[in-house]
């Protein structure tokens, strides 16, 4: 058994433009959660070439101990939640993946993959629009083949109007999820700041927690820790100078996005636009928790994703002038900044939040 949600994130740039920003992003993002032992580690990141396709190739693992809920710590036997990555990257040209299982050596087809990255990209149009499968999670040895992650991603030149973008058959296309994201919308910072906020002054006003030296003891003392634990964690989410409805970018323009900005770029044919169509495919075969584990993973890419877009256009005038050339040094000197960070200070970056 799957479970199947789709995403759809627009943004104010073009396909190959995009291309420069999720780099960039990426490895800032992976500064931004690295530290105390845990974050993002990079084996290899290297040009690839298999049938005259050129990419680029990446292994990396994910260190996230402090990032997963509560009742999987528990279960999870001590060195589990480490988790690996294998990309191939042919952006934006065809590319198959192929994919290695942790305990096996032999090679094994894209209906086969469950473990290690599947990475496709099917070329419609040079320009237009391409198809990137980015992301199958390989978790550890511990579940094997019994827990895997995989995001296919369609991007396109359009505002998120089209429908079965994935060609999945008609059964399958009735039980996904689809959900747009608003990178504007601040009530979208997971699970929504205003929410949270409401949530923790109801609580407040129940238990009496009318100031922040009682909060605390109540913290202390484990009697907040449902809705006030959740608030904290979720409202951290939001950033000002990371909010695409504050910001404005000095050397393209665009920003702050109103709250009817998809409608104005309908109008604006000067503005570039394209959208992300990301499928989320997870299984975690584990009886009993199945169903929790699944929902909490979905939430948590929504989470992800919705964050990441945010910073994307926030940091728009750091990328948008860098060549590809630029983005690869930067990706090397990103990757020996990771291994120093990892090995000191505290852990840094994005918390499990739990319902």
């Amino acid at each position: 058994m799957f479970s199947e949600h789709r995403r759809n994130v627009v943004a104010c740039c073009g396909l190959f433009q995009y291309q420069v920003g999720q780099l960039f992003s990426v490895a800032e993002a992976s500064k931004n959660e690295t530290g105390g032992g845990e974050g993002i580690e990079i084996l290899k990141n290297e040009p690839c070439e298999k049938d005259g396709e050129r990419g680029q190739y990446t292994h990396k693992i994910y260190h996230l101990k402090s990032k997963v809920p509560g009742f999987v710590k528990v279960i999870a036997p001590e060195g589990s939640l480490v988790f690996h990555e294998k990309a191939w990257n042919a952006y934006p040209y065809c590319r198959t993946g192929e994919c290695t299982a942790l305990k096996q050596t032999r090679r094994l087809s894209i209906t086969q993959c469950q473990l290690g990255e599947v990475h496709s990209i099917n070329i419609h149009h040079p320009v237009k629009c391409f198809k990137m499968v980015s992301t199958a999670v390989v978790p550890n040895e511990y579940m094997e083949d019994d827990f895997f992650i995989k995001i296919e991603t369609w991007h396109k030149p359009d505002l998120g109007t089209l429908q079965n973008v994935h060609n999945l058959d008609s059964s399958t296309w009735k039980s996904v999820e689809v959900t747009p994201i608003d990178i504007a919308a601040k009530e979208q910072v997971a699970p929504g700041l205003m929410t949270c906020m409401r949530k923790q002054e109801r609580f407040n006003k129940v238990f009496g927690l009318r100031n922040l030296r009682t909060r605390e003891r109540a913290l202390a003392s484990g009697m907040a820790a449902g809705v006030v634990l959740r608030s904290v964690s979720w409202v951290r989410d939001y950033k000002a100078d990371e909010d695409p409805a504050i910001f404005k970018s000095v050397k393209t323009g665009r920003g702050p996005l109103g709250p009817n900005w998809k409608k104005e770029l309908v109008n604006n044919p000067d503005c570039p636009r394209m959208c992300a169509y990301k499928l989320v495919t997870v299984k975690f075969k584990w009886w009993g928790l199945q169903n929790r584990v699944e929902s909490f993973i979905h939430k948590q890419e929504k989470r992800i994703f919705t964050n990441f877009h945010r910073q994307l256009f926030c940091w728009i005038d750091q990328w948008v002038e860098l060549s590809m050339e630029d983005i690869r040094r930067m990706e090397e000197e990103t990757q020996k900044e990771l291994e120093e960070m990892r090995k000191r200070g505290s852990v840094r970056g994005t918390k499990a939040v739990e319902d």
